[in-house]
């Protein structure tokens, strides 16, 4: 008996909804507002493309020397790169003339002192960097396919050597397994 009365009340709530004016129009409408919600949830994030890490540019071009195959780069440094800050001077001067008997004696001051310029970056105030210079690279490592012939090798290294300010002997270059 319960089943007759779900499905007398049921065939009621259908009733209902199709005697609604427009229920057609309505349920696109809502369709299309699903969709469109989709649709942006699932953009949402997309636009924020990491860039490839240095390391990893220096792969790519590795990889497309012929013998070199698939590879890893890892490139270690000493210590972290420079930051030089703008500062502003401020600077006072005070001469003061002091007269007497023997003779016009002249007392000079001055003051002077930097302070950092700042500007505000995303509600957080910070100095102002002028130019940076990154840290010296101390070593190199590179595991290749092809990192195990002689030839492969030598010609891994003369290109990282060209694309890093390291010397061939910081270099390392080792098979891929």
């Amino acid at each position: 008996m319960d089943k007759e009365n779900d499905s007398t009340s049921t065939a009621g709530v259908w009733q209902k909804i199709r005697s609604i004016k427009h229920i057609k129009v309505i349920a696109a409408a809502v369709l299309v507002v699903v969709v469109i919600a989709a649709v942006v949830a699932s953009g949402v994030g997309a636009d924020k493309q990491t860039e490839p890490s240095f390391e990893d540019q220096i792969a790519e071009v590795l990889s497309r020397i012929d013998g070199v195959g698939k590879c890893e780069v890892m490139i270690s440094y000493d210590g972290e790169g420079q930051s030089e800050i703008a500062y502003e001077q401020e600077s006072e001067s005070n001469v003061t003339t002091d007269s007497d008997g023997s003779g016009d004696r002249v007392v000079e001051n001055s003051n002077s002192h930097s302070r950092p310029v700042t500007v505000i970056v995303d509600g957080i105030e910070q100095p102002l960097v002028i130019s940076t210079s990154p840290a010296p690279v101390k070593g190199v490592v590179v595991v290749a396919e092809g990192g195990g012939d002689v030839m492969t090798k030598l010609k891994i290294i003369d290109a990282v050597c060209a694309l890093v300010d390291v010397e061939g002997l910081s270099i390392k270059v080792f098979e891929m397994k």
